[in-house]
């Protein structure tokens, strides 16, 4: 593995350097910012004192009309240059962020990386607490490039659920190849994914529910006609009425000719259109802001949604799996136009948040109608494909996020998927979420059906995380990723695995019981008839929790049913005698862990080489590890 330690050294490397890259133009776009900032604070100046000089009559005329002129244009150009680096300097910020965190994820230091927020499934689940697809140091962690929304949801889908067909999952594997040397597109879709993480699984959801809404304004046909042409009415109507008093009053000279008797005409009839309008809003009141506020409160990352649909839409990749998401989100109409759209169409609604300004524009335009209207007509047209956009999109997040693992790990391969009776056979096998430093690697075969892997060793020799090292790489196969080995090949199983057993005394429920439950369901799982996939089944220290000769006799039950059921798998014990079972000496294929204890500076210390070796284990440590740290013979 020598070749791939320097590999994933350079993937380090590589994002540590284009980290340092973005921190640079952050910075500089930093200072161009504040050196805009002071320019715009000069201009704003140069107008303002010239308006005000000009308003009282001091100094020169054209000098001070050119000064406010100039200071106003300078200003808003000002204004503009700034919020687009503004924008960049953000940009540059995250995409620092993500090379920063990619770094972290190489190194496998979890400590340091953003923290967990997601969800962190149970035991109910048939592996998933037991081979960590959650959590703290996790599956789902390591390939963290996705949006909280979609991409999350599909990876965490893809690892837990049940495997998906060996054309589903070849698919996949191209796909994966493909974006693997996209390093520049995967990154911007991960900025992209993250600008969206305000918005929540909560939000996504929510917002789906609002799009398949059915129409409430939009039913109701004369309101709508009664909002379009009633500002017609009352613009005109309160405009001329309002100039018609400033002439009678003399404040303004009045024109000459039909217009004078228009106004006239209007101050008298201007209250009529105005009141419908006022009745219109008061009767529409509770349902119009009823859909305002669930708009504006759950569209909020529409914005960075959309720049990610446009983002893959824009792609040029060709494997049939990406061509295929891409045509979906381009299908009828640009998913990614439809929801900048809806975006602009919030953005409207947000002139609520003016109160003064809302108030002039209800009264005399009914704006809130005409913006319902708008959302229900977006509603009505691409409401029906919300879903179907976001999971698609959810697809291409997951297929970034293997293959940016499949990048930051190059020397690891993508597993072949055979037919027949179920096997696993893999060199060189790893933990992945053990960095390369601290990762052995071990050639591992379980199966076929009628044998299993019994694995002894003493306490600390790695036979658990042999475990998961098989469960952890199974399940990323199964989603369609790259595994930490060399080679690897397997048939599609079902994942269920006993590793973490906890009491509860809140249920009563103890160690044994606990585990007895565990086995029962992976044994019922086996032996279910119409499962359409072999199982394969991980045991730690099978039945810990009671005493030798019963756990002997147990453990064999258990194994039988499992052999019986033409079920494949691993287990684990320090109970030699288990292995001495006549019953099981034909099916189990012995291999061992071992250490070695040596005196250094008058101190006795353990090692271990993690390295698996066949037979039996011949030796035991728990009387040396009580000697080590003072509990020896007093």
């Amino acid at each position: 593995m020598a070749a791939s330690q320097a590999a994933l050294g350079s993937a380090a490397v590589d994002y540590t350097a284009r980290a340092t890259g973005f921190a640079d133009s952050e910075r500089v776009l930093q200072r161009e910012v504040e050196r805009i900032s002071q320019l715009r604070l000069i201009a704003f100046v140069v107008g303002a004192a010239s308006g005000v000089l000009l308003l009282g009559g001091w100094g020169r005329t054209t000098l001070l009309v050119a000064g406010l002129v100039i200071g106003a244009a300078t200003y808003i150009a000002l204004a503009t240059i700034h919020a687009k680096r503004r924008r960049r300097a953000r940009w540059a910020g995250v995409r620092r962020i993500v090379c920063e965190q990619g770094a972290l994820r190489v190194a496998r230091d979890w400590n340091a990386l953003a923290p967990w927020t997601g969800e962190t499934l149970t035991h109910d689940h048939p592996h998933a607490a037991d081979l960590d697809i959650t959590g703290h140091a996790s599956l789902v962690r390591l390939l963290d490039v996705t949006s909280p929304g979609p991409g999350r949801q599909t990876i965490l889908s893809w690892l837990t659920g049940e495997a998906a067909s060996v054309a589903e999952l070849r698919a996949r594997q191209d796909a994966v190849r493909e974006l693997t040397p996209a390093v520049e597109w995967r990154e911007t879709m991960t900025a992209h994914a993250w600008t969206a993480g305000r918005s929540r699984r909560a939000d996504v959801e929510r917002f789906l529910s609002w799009a398949g809404e059915p129409a409430w304004l939009l039913d109701r046909p004369a309101v709508v006609w009664a909002a379009r042409v009633l500002p017609f009415l009352i613009v005109p109507t309160v405009s001329l009425a309002f100039l018609s008093l400033l002439w009678t009053r003399d404040v303004l000279p009045p024109p000459d000719g039909w217009l004078v008797g228009l106004g006239t005409f209007a101050r008298r009839w201007w209250m009529l259109p105005f009141a419908a309008g006022v009745l219109l809003t008061v009767f529409t009141r509770r349902g119009v802001g009823v859909r305002l506020d669930a708009a504006m409160s759950h569209l909020g990352g529409l914005a960075a949604y959309a720049e990610m649909l446009g983002h893959v839409e824009s792609s040029t990749f060709t494997t049939p799996r990406v061509a295929g998401l891409r045509a979906r989100l381009t299908n009828e109409r640009a998913a990614s136009r439809s929801l900048t759209r809806l975006g602009a169409i919030v953005r409207l609604a947000e002139a609520r948040y003016s109160p003064m300004g809302h108030i002039v524009l209800q009264l005399l335009g009914l704006w809130d109608l005409h913006v319902v209207v708008a959302l229900e007509q977006w509603q009505a047209t691409s409401g029906a494909h919300a879903r179907d956009w976001l999971t698609a999109l959810g697809e291409v997040e997951a297929l970034a996020a293997l293959a940016t693992l499949a990048h930051d790990n190059p020397g690891w391969v993508m597993p072949d998927f055979v037919d027949g009776a179920a096997r696993l056979e893999a060199s060189a096998l790893g933990h992945p979420l053990l960095n390369d430093e601290t990762r052995v690697s071990n050639d591992v075969t379980v199966g076929p059906p009628g044998t299993f892997l019994l694995v002894t060793g003493s306490n600390m020799s790695g036979k658990s995380t042999l475990l998961r090292a098989i469960g952890t790489n199974v399940v990323l196969a199964q989603a369609g990723g790259p595994v930490c080995a060399t080679s690897m090949r397997l048939t599609p199983v079902d994942v269920w695995t006993s590793i973490r057993i906890d009491d509860s005394l809140e249920a009563g429920v103890s160690l044994f019981m606990a585990e007895l439950r565990r086995l029962k369901r992976i044994v019922d799982a086996a032996r279910d008839p119409v499962r359409p996939r072999p199982l394969l089944y991980l045991l730690d220290e099978i039945l810990h929790g009671t005493n030798t000769a019963e756990r002997r006799i147990a453990a064999r039950r258990v194994l039988t049913y499992l052999l019986n059921a033409r079920a494949i798998g691993a287990v684990t014990t320090h109970d030699l005698t288990l292995a001495d079972d006549p019953a099981l000496d034909g099916p189990a294929q012995r291999v061992h862990f071992t250490e070695r204890f040596e005196q250094r500076n008058g101190a006795m210390t353990m090692t271990f080489d993690y390295t698996l070796r066949p037979g039996l284990a011949t030796s035991a440590n728990a009387l040396k590890l009580l000697a080590m740290i003072g509990l020896g013979e007093g």
